[in-house]
């Protein structure tokens, strides 16, 4: 990332002269973020550098209870602390999350890292009752999260990437966030097998592209057009690469529509969990899809990726890794701010032309690399 050691300089400033007193060389830390697999993924590698920093420290991860199964084999992780919200709702809400957050004091953290922002994880953040509680000021937090944080750190430009924002949550402490490097995200080991079982009975074990086609309900506005996606699959078979296009729970008519639209170079998949899912990402040459968890998924495996973007800053969300390019239309004004972004980036207010060339120009490039 260009002028990493000037930017988190500049943004921990206010962090600069303070003396962060944990009580031994072990401290117990407490990491809060919660929300999509895609957040997740883009916090590992500060976690993994503040781990590198603290090597024998006890960390654990507050989550989402749905995206427990993406850390659970993470070794840098000592324990998972994961969030119910399915039954917290109702009756049930006030008791659950009266548990819950017992559980988070039972931690007994000496630091909390807030990377989420919001009022939610300011709750947890609170209740880790963590001596030094580190969240954002400015417009990174929200809800009135700040008011549960003891240290914030500056947000920074509101486009600054999201990579970028994480890093500076732990420069305080002295991590090097100059020395980052791709994370290595440790596979859940059940979706090996059927990963390989699907790669030889539909790819007779031949090198592949995996496309991913759909979002989840709450993100439609993601969605690329289903053409744009076929075009990508159409010039991958040009180039001798089949595509495996995999979908999700409630994703399969996007799959179903781009592999009737792309023809012979398309192999629609049979619904695939998030083990298998991620499994057949670490074996694929190339990876497609819109700015999504799954995208996030491959660039943290190490599988080179292209992007495409209409409604979402690329600059912000953008792909990260050593192999990875983002696509969208150059001639849209991205603000950062992601109500103003859905309205000027929305893929049915852009030049479809500009983004469908910059699409096909990022799959050659990534497949003339190989």
């Amino acid at each position: 990332m260009v002028n990493r050691a000037v930017k988190a300089s500049r943004r921990s400033d206010r962090l600069r002269n303070v003396t962060i007193d944990l009580p031994n060389s072990e401290p117990r830390i407490l990491v809060v973020r919660l929300g999509a697999m895609g957040d997740i993924l883009r916090t590992l590698p500060a976690v993994q550098m503040l781990r590198r920093r603290f090597p024998a420290s006890t960390i654990g991860w507050a989550l989402d209870a749905g995206w427990q199964i993406l850390l659970r084999e993470q070794p840098e992780i000592d324990e998972l602390l994961p969030l119910p919200r399915k039954q917290m709702s109702g009756v049930a809400m006030l008791p659950t999350a009266a548990r819950y957050l017992a559980s988070v004091r039972r931690f007994k953290a000496d630091l909390t890292l807030d990377f989420h922002g919001n009022l939610r994880s300011g709750l947890v953040t609170f209740a880790s009752r963590a001596s030094h509680r580190f969240g954002y000021e400015g417009h990174q937090q929200k809800e009135g999260n700040r008011l549960f944080t003891t240290h914030r750190v500056p947000s920074g430009d509101r486009r600054c990437p999201r990579m970028e924002r994480n890093l500076d949550l732990v420069a305080p402490l002295g991590v090097d966030s100059t020395a980052l490097t791709v994370s290595e995200l440790a596979l859940p080991s059940t979706g090996r097998d059927e990963a390989g079982r699907l790669i030889h009975q539909h790819l007779n074990d031949r090198p592949f592209a995996l496309l991913s086609p759909g979002v989840s309900v709450s993100q439609s506005y993601k969605k690329p057009p289903a053409t744009l996606l076929a075009e990508g699959v159409r010039r991958c078979d040009s180039a001798g690469l089949k595509t495996f296009v995999v979908w999700g729970p409630g994703e399969e008519g996007d799959a179903h529509e781009v592999a009737r639209l792309a023809g012979s170079g398309a192999i629609l998949a049979p619904a695939t969990s998030l083990p298998v899912l991620a499994a057949l990402t670490e074996k694929a040459c190339l990876f497609i899809s819109g700015d999504t968890g799954p995208m996030h998924l491959a660039c943290a495996l190490g599988t080179p990726v292209v992007a495409v973007y209409g409604p979402t800053d690329p600059q912000v969300n953008q792909p990260w890794g050593l192999r990875t390019i983002a696509a969208f239309d150059p001639k849209v004004s991205y603000s950062g701010v992601k109500r103003l972004d859905r309205e000027r980036g929305a893929y049915s207010a852009i030049d479809m032309q500009q983004l469908q060339s910059s699409f096909i120009a990022a799959i050659e490039q990534q497949i003339e690399k190989d």
